[in-house]
């Protein structure tokens, strides 16, 4: 069974070890003469530059945080009135589903200086490239999630004389949990990159600035550090979401052990 105490040891021991390996090639690399220290950090170095910088990294890590979750926010409010307007609505849905597919078509690097010109260097800027993001995954999620509602519990909720509302909340919303909270997870792993994309554009702190100051100065050890930042700040918001799966959820969870 999945939750047998060798599975659980085995999902916690097999990457902690993957982890330690690539650590442990990546500084191999770095010591074999083959790349200038200057283009690529070993571990040691970003290690010392947590050490001595940890500080500074925090300040911008947290600058970097309140903009991925509250885009990140955003996102999923809209979205998911987006996707349950697409559900109600056939009109609306014939009429901007294809546009909202087509706007995937743009990149976020093309649309983010576009905005930070129109909505100024502030946060305003970055919560909405971040809830551009991050909005389709969730929007889709939650119209697929509501389009494969039990057919057949419907038809007993309106056999059974229920109202439109009623049937939404006690049948389709239950059973769109899944698919919503799937697209919310992909959202989450969108939300740190989005933001440094953000700042990028233009910005005065975060992540995202340090990277981009750092990488014409050769602050290579600073950058690096703040990569790892970001891989492990997806990495826990993408685990959170994954949690509030497996709470709000329960019985998918059961499915999946049989």
């Amino acid at each position: 069974m999945n939750g047998s105490p060798i599975s659980r040891r085995r999902r916690l021991v097999a990457p902690l070890a993957a982890t330690l390996l690539l650590v442990g090639l990546w500084e191999l690399f770095t010591r074999s003469g083959t790349v200038d220290p200057l283009l690529i950090a070993g571990p040691v170095d970003v290690a010392r530059a947590f050490a001595e910088e940890g500080d500074l990294l925090l300040r911008h890590t947290l600058v970097t945080g309140r903009e991925a979750l509250l885009g990140l926010a955003l996102a999923i409010v809209f979205g998911a009135l987006a996707g349950l307007v697409l559900h109600l609505s056939p009109f609306l849905r014939d009429a901007t589903l294809p546009i909202l597919i087509g706007t995937q078509a743009v990149p976020l690097v093309v649309i983010a200086p576009l905005l930070v010109i129109a909505l100024g260097y502030g946060i305003g800027a970055k919560l909405v490239i971040v809830a551009l993001a991050c909005f389709f995954p969730v929007a889709v999620g939650t119209f697929d999630g509501l389009r494969s509602s039990d057919s057949e519990l419907i038809k007993l909720m309106r056999s059974l004389g229920a109202q439109r509302v009623r049937t939404l909340t006690l049948v389709e919303a239950p059973g769109a949990l899944p698919r919503f909270l799937g697209g919310v997870r992909i959202a989450a792993t969108w939300a740190f990159i989005s933001a440094v994309f953000a700042e990028y554009a233009g910005s005065t702190e975060g992540l995202g600035y340090l990277i981009a100051r750092g990488t014409p100065m050769f602050e290579t050890a600073r950058v690096s550090a703040a990569v790892l930042i970001l891989a492990a700040a997806s990495l826990l918001l993408w685990s959170l979401v994954s949690l509030a799966e497996r709470r709000l959820i329960p019985w998918l969870r059961h499915e999946q052990s049989l």
